[in-house]
């Protein structure tokens, strides 16, 4: 098989598998309002954390002692 070929069967095949990808988690979205429920609650731990590592990356002594560990 020529090369060219080949690079346009794993991009075929890379979009298959993405597209499959987006529809399972639809079904999955739409089937278990757990799922949404566990999302919310996601986003607002990975923004807490956001905002505890700009915190540390400051300069001062020791800025995480600010904050409880949970």
């Amino acid at each position: 098989m020529p090369h060219q070929y080949q690079l346009l069967e794993k991009f075929a095949f890379s979009l298959v598998v993405l597209f499959a990808v987006m529809c399972s988690s639809y079904i999955a979205w739409e089937s278990s309002p757990e799922l949404r429920e566990n999302f919310q609650v996601g986003k607002e731990l990975f923004l807490k954390s956001g905002e505890y590592s700009y915190a540390c990356a400051t300069t001062v002594a020791d800025p995480c002692a600010q904050f409880p560990v949970e």
